[in-house]
């Protein structure tokens, strides 16, 4: 009995020994790599964080001034508008000051129907310049003469840099938004340009609210060689903004590099990058020593970690090193089995030691497997409801903001009663929206999509033709609530409106033997085949469209959805349209009596 325990004990410590070797060896391994390499994945990491905060800010910048710049087009969207423009004859005073009037109402609504805006100026073929109230129209030649006509004249939009406004009515520092008036008739070799002022402090806040979002990390903001934003003001004197910026200005290394500079004693890391519209740099910088710093913190953790770890794995080895093994084997063979697909297969062990209480855990982690699976199952169920419901919740709220704007607009400007059709549509709608089942008749879901075009139909003057091509035996059929409305929805807003001019929507709806097949075909602006293609990927890999910046289909995708998940893969959504000829919506969906 001896003799058994000695080599039981020298077993014991063998076991042990391996089993501290075994971990030391990673962990000291580990901790030699991870402190050379450590440092550089800190590094790249504020690199990323910097480079992704330039290409933010960019991106923010782009998008605020190409959402501006589409007021300029202002004059299209009223056909008076556009030919008091392209007027080329002199005009006698009281004709001028008509004219001067109207086309100074229009640009006001503009204004009040876009905060963001605090002048607009423009000018017409024969060299009249109208302006907004409170815009100075003293500017408009002096920032030309600042810019390249000729890239104007081919169709970019210029934005000036920051100057000081001296208007009584719109004093401060100003951004001006410049756009050549190309799509007026006779315009050649005429300077003809849209000027859109817009208060520099709405800029400061867009670079404020990005750069908030990583507190360690600072912002510059410059226009040629003059700084027009810092988000740390008190971080750089004015000589070091200079030496900043001059070192940018005179290196002929690309964008987005990391670059490192000694400033007043201290490191800095800078990366900048070039916004294209604007022509702006923007640069971020984060001081060395934060770097430093979490590279100290995180390696500090990782040896207090893995001392703990290695501790632990210590006692772990002198309590589990007197385990037997013997036991275990009918537990393997049962997993094995488990392995197999099995979850019916428990093992029938009765001890009281640890051991039992290994075979215990494995039977509740079978029950608990068991469990799980039903779960699993009822949760895809529940998961498929809730997407389907959640699909139908996304409607585009764009369209009640432009009835509500449209109604505001005709009640001050034309004071005219046309508003109790529009407030009876609106509130058919709401009610539809909010006592109506998830599945109506198609007579029902008609009724609301005609309240929906009576709505645009006053905003747009009856300009569009509406054509219902629909065979009456098919009204009494079941269909979702708001399949069709994101339809034509759509046709309106990517296609009939942005044409300009009067259009046609045809909403045709075909009983084919057991199915129905529902088209929604507009002659609006059309669509090209790379956006095209885009809508498509949207539609069938909506995972690609978050990646891709696609809130654009959102419409489309949910419809597709909704189908797919409620009726089956076999039914479909389907697009197709070229440019300046039209678009086409097609979808296929069972022919179901209502319940």
């Amino acid at each position: 009995m001896k003799k058994l325990k000695v080599r039981a004990s020298s077993f014991q410590k063998k076991l042990m020994l391996s089993y501290v070797i075994i971990i030391l060896i990673p962990v000291l391994s580990a901790l030699l790599i991870f402190g050379l390499d450590y440092y550089n994945q800190t590094k790249k990491s504020y690199e990323d964080i910097m480079n992704q905060l330039n290409k933010r800010t960019s991106l923010v910048v782009t998008d605020f001034f190409s959402n501006i710049s589409r007021n300029s087009y202002f004059y299209l969207t009223d056909n008076r508008l556009k030919r008091i423009l392209e007027k080329k004859t002199r005009l006698n005073s009281l004709e001028f000051i008509d004219d001067s009037n109207y086309m100074q109402q229009a640009m006001d609504q503009i204004l009040l129907m876009n905060g963001q805006l605090v002048g607009i100026t423009i000018s017409d073929l024969n060299g009249r310049v109208y302006s907004s109230t409170g815009a100075n129209t003293g500017y408009l030649y002096p920032l030309l003469d600042e810019m390249p006509k000729e890239k104007l004249q081919e169709g970019k939009v210029f934005i000036s840099n920051v100057y000081d406004s001296k208007f009584t009515n719109n004093q401060g520092k100003v951004v001006s938004i410049i756009r050549y008036l190309s799509d007026l008739d006779g315009v050649k070799e005429r300077d003809v340009y849209a000027k859109l002022d817009i208060k520099f402090k709405l800029i400061e806040n867009l670079f404020g609210g990005v750069s908030e979002s990583n507190s360690e990390v600072g912002t510059i903001v410059t226009a040629g060689d003059k700084l027009i934003y810092n988000s740390v003001k008190l971080a750089f004197d004015a000589q070091e903004i200079k030496q900043i910026l001059s070192y940018f200005e005179q290196r002929e290394s690309q964008v987005n590099e990391l670059v490192q500079l000694m400033i007043n004693g201290e490191k800095y890391m800078f990366t900048e990058t070039l916004n294209e519209q604007t022509g702006w740099s923007i640069i971020q910088y984060v001081p060395s020593r934060i770097i430093d710093n979490a590279f100290k913190k995180n390696v500090s953790k990782y040896v207090v970690i893995s001392l703990l770890c290695l501790l632990t794995a210590c006692i772990m080895a002198i309590l589990y090193s007197r385990r037997f093994f013997k036991p275990i084997y009918n537990l393997i063979k049962m997993m094995k089995i488990v392995d197999s697909g099995s979850l019916d297969q428990m093992v029938d062990e009765k001890r009281n030691d640890e051991i039992g209480k290994l075979v215990q855990s494995y039977n509740l982690m079978i029950s608990r497997l068991k469990e799980s699976r039903e779960k699993e199952i009822l949760s895809n169920q529940l998961q498929k409801q809730a997407e389907l419901n959640m699909l139908q919740a996304q409607i585009n709220p764009h369209f009640l903001y432009n009835t509500l704007n449209t109604i505001n607009s005709i009640a001050e400007l034309h004071r005219i009663v046309p508003i109790s059709v529009m407030t009876k549509s609106l509130s058919n709608m709401y009610r539809y929206n909010v006592k109506s089942k998830n599945h109506v008749t198609i007579q029902s879901e008609l009724e609301q999509i005609k309240n929906y075009i009576h709505i645009q139909q006053i905003r747009f003057l009856n300009k569009f033709e509406i054509i219902y091509d629909i065979d009456e035996n098919v009204l009494k059929y079941s269909i979702m609530k708001f399949l069709l409305q994101p339809i034509i929805e759509n046709s309106f807003y990517h296609g009939l409106e942005p044409k300009g001019g009067k259009g046609t929507l045809l909403l045709s709806i075909k009983k084919q033997g057991h199915t129905l097949h529902i088209k929604v075909q507009d002659d609006g602006i059309g669509i090209s085949e790379d956006r095209l293609k885009e809508i498509h990927r949207s539609i069938l890999h909506p995972t690609w469209t978050v990646q891709q910046e696609s809130r654009n289909h959102i419409g489309l995708q949910n419809v597709n959805a909704r189908i797919n998940n409620h009726y089956g893969e076999e039914y479909w959504l389907r697009i197709t349209g070229k440019l300046h000829e039209g678009t086409c919506v097609q979808m296929l969906i069972p022919a179901q009596l209502e319940a």
